[in-house]
This record gives C-alpha cells, sequence and structure tokens, in this order.
C-alpha cells in the first residue's frame, strides 16, 4: 500500500499550522505587539526629521527625543483644542443620561400606542431589560477599567518604545540584513526601502485626509448648531480612519448624543452632513489623497479590519491596513509569495503590468486559439 503524503498537502498542513501559532502569538502576547505596532509606525514617521537633524550634527539620541518630542506636542496641541469641549461634555453627562431617559420613556408611550401593549407587559420589559443591563454592570465596569489601565499603559510605552526604535534603527536594518543569506541582501534592503516609502507616505497622506475631514465636519456642525461640534467632529474624523466600518460607528455615535441635545430635526441635518463629507472623502480625498499610496482591494481591507477587530480590538482595527500594505510590500518583493501580493493588490496594478509588458486585456481577447484544423 502507497502511504506516500503529497508534498502539496505537507506544506498546506505546515502552512495552516503556522499561520494559527502566528495568530495565537499575536492575540496571546497583544499587550507587547499593540504598542511596538504603533511605535514602529510612529518611528518610521519620524526617520525623515531624525536623518536631517543628523546631517546638521546633531547626536542621534537627541534628535530622535527632539523628533519625538515635537510630535507628542502635536498630539497635546489637538487634545488641548478639544479639552473644553470634553470638560463640558463630563460636566453635562448626567443631564444628557435624564434627556436620554426622557426620550426612552416617550419611546415606551409610542410603542404602547402603535402596538396596543399593556403598562404590565410594558413595565415588565423594562425591568428585564433593567435587570439585565445591572447584571452586565460588573462586567462592564471591569471592561472599562482593564480598557482605561491598557490605554495608560501604551501611553507610556509607545514613546519608549519609539525613541528606542530611532535611537538603534541601525542595529534593526542589519539584524534583518543578517537573517538572510548574503545573496538576498539587495532584496532586503530594497523590500526594506519600499516599506518606509509606502508607510510614511500612506500616515502622512492619512493625517492630511483626516484633518481635511476634521475641518469639514467641525465646520458644518457648528453651521447647523450642533452642541459639542468640535469634539465631535474630531471623533467622526478619527473614526473614519477605520475603514468602511468607521463611519457607520461615528454616525451612530453624533445621531445618539445630538439626539439628547438638539432637535431631531438637527439630527436629521448632522446625518446628512456626516453622509456627506464622507462621499466627498470617498470620492476626491481618499482616491487623491491616499488611495496613490497604498493600493490594497476592498476585500482584503475589510478582512484586515475584521481580523485586527478580533485580535487586538480597537487598536487592531486602526492598524490593520498599515500592516495588510507591508505584507503587500513583502509578498511583491518575495518571488515565491507574489501570488499572495497579487491577491490583496487592486486591479490598477495588474493593468499597469500588462501595460508596461505589452499585454492588453482586451486584445488578448480578441486571439483565439485554434482547437482544431478547422479553427484553424
Amino acid at each position: 500500500m502507497d502511504t506516500k503524503i503529497n508534498p502539496f498537502y505537507t506544506q498546506l498542513a505546515q502552512s495552516l499550522v503556522a499561520i494559527v501559532l502566528i495568530f495565537i502569538l499575536l492575540k496571546q502576547a497583544e499587550t507587547i505587539f499593540i504598542p511596538m505596532s504603533f511605535a514602529g509606525l510612529l518611528a518610521i514617521m519620524l526617520i525623515a526629521p531624525c536623518d536631517f537633524l543628523e546631517k546638521k550634527g546633531v547626536p542621534r539620541g537627541i534628535a530622535a527625543l527632539v523628533s519625538l518630542l515635537v510630535s507628542m506636542f502635536l498630539v497635546v496641541f489637538v487634545l488641548y483644542l478639544i479639552s473644553s469641549q470634553i470638560i463640558s461634555f463630563r460636566n453635562d453627562l448626567p443631564a444628557l443620561l435624564n434627556q436620554f431617559n426622557d426620550v426612552l420613556d416617550s419611546i415606551q408611550v409610542w410603542i404602547k400606542h402603535r402596538f396596543h401593549m399593556t403598562s404590565t407587559g410594558m413595565h415588565q420589559l423594562i425591568n428585564s431589560a433593567k435587570s439585565q443591563t445591572l447584571s452586565s454592570t460588573g462586567a462592564i465596569v471591569g471592561s472599562t477599567v482593564s480598557s482605561l489601565s491598557s490605554t495608560l499603559l501604551f501611553a507610556v510605552l509607545i514613546p519608549i518604545y519609539t525613541f528606542l526604535l530611532l535611537l538603534y534603527r541601525g542595529l534593526v536594518v542589519r539584524f534583518l540584513v543578517r537573517a538572510f543569506s548574503g545573496q538576498h541582501t539587495p532584496k532586503v534592503y530594497e523590500i526594506l526601502g519600499k516599506t518606509r516609502h509606502v508607510i510614511k507616505n500612506y500616515i502622512v497622506g492619512l493625517m492630511i485626509e483626516m484633518a481635511i475631514v476634521a475641518i469639514l465636519n467641525c465646520t458644518l456642525f457648528f453651521i447647523i448648531g450642533v452642541k459639542y461640534a468640535l469634539l465631535l467632529g474630531v471623533i467622526a474624523a478619527l473614526l473614519n480612519l477605520i475603514p468602511y466600518l468607521g463611519i457607520f460607528t461615528a454616525l451612530i455615535l453624533s445621531a445618539l448624543i445630538t439626539f439628547t441635545t438638539n432637535t431631531p430635526t438637527v439630527v436629521l441635518e448632522l446625518t446628512i452632513a456626516l453622509v456627506a463629507v464622507h462621499l466627498v472623502d470617498s470620492n476626491i480625498l481618499l482616491p487623491r489623497v491616499v488611495g496613490s499610496k497604498v493600493r490594497i482591494n476592498a476585500l482584503a481591507t475589510i478582512l484586515g479590519v475584521v481580523v485586527g477587530e478580533m485580535l487586538w480590538g480597537i487598536p487592531g482595527m486602526f492598524l490593520a491596513v498599515p500592516i495588510v500594505a507591508i505584507l503587500k510590500v513583502i509578498f511583491d518583493g518575495v518571488e515565491s509569495l507574489q501570488a499572495w501580493g497579487i491577491l490583496l493588490g487592486d486591479d490598477r496594478d495588474e493593468a499597469t503590468v500588462n501595460q508596461k509588458k505589452g499585454l492588453h486585456w482586451p486584445a488578448l481577447r480578441k486571439k483565439r486559439v485554434p482547437t482544431s484544423g478547422a479553427d484553424a
């Protein structure tokens, strides 16, 4: 009896086991990998100013520290601009909850009249919902405390990791070069250069897009008369960084907060404004500012966001597209992995390659391959 195993199935099994082990490692060690990932992206962004300062004679450590402090100052400055709205929102939170309860009471009255539900049945439904909510309060509080502690930990670790990556970036490059045989050294340098170029341009484009979207959101919200216009506009622009899913989260959050502070007409106008800004962003800003930097198809983007959320939650959703972009650069640079690069890429990339090779799909379709003597 032939017990020889097909090499294809052996390679497939090894690949699946490796992928499963990688996902388990990423999930179990998320406290290490999440801040390291953000720090790596920030370090790539700060390499250019570090190189500029070093060319002026500034020591590498001081150049890295100055670049990091300037970036942190910009973040603090943005937070300062919206701090007054954050404080106002925190002070008005009890009143917002009372207004939200009033809205719920109105909805209850409407449901009773619309579906002819008795007061007893309505109270039983409300009490059941309240008991379920109270029973899960402990878990919600524990999750909130855990998320807050993780955020504070990341806020401390990300600057430290970024500074150390900038300081020892030469060692990191030499490690990656030495990790492969000498014949692959030019290819390693090429992939590292492309990765830095793609990620830097992508993040710069993303920041420009976010700034424009935030300005448009805040301007329209101020015109409409939305309370917390600056805060909601910035939050909506920040959530817009999550592809496809962020706009729905921003729309629901902004509508709920506005519904408890303004009239339904203002809520409708806010919804129209957010949708209009999103259409402008998707059809004009994104293709011109960001789309030319990273060409990843929509399927790969959505899957990346979903997998990122499953592994690392909200941070994973923000990191999904940059990580997929890095994987595409690596796949395109390694000959044995180029098929995966095609799977992640856009049709425009394949069309560009075909044009460079002189291949045109419509023209190829016209050429029939003879299948018999009669056809020939």
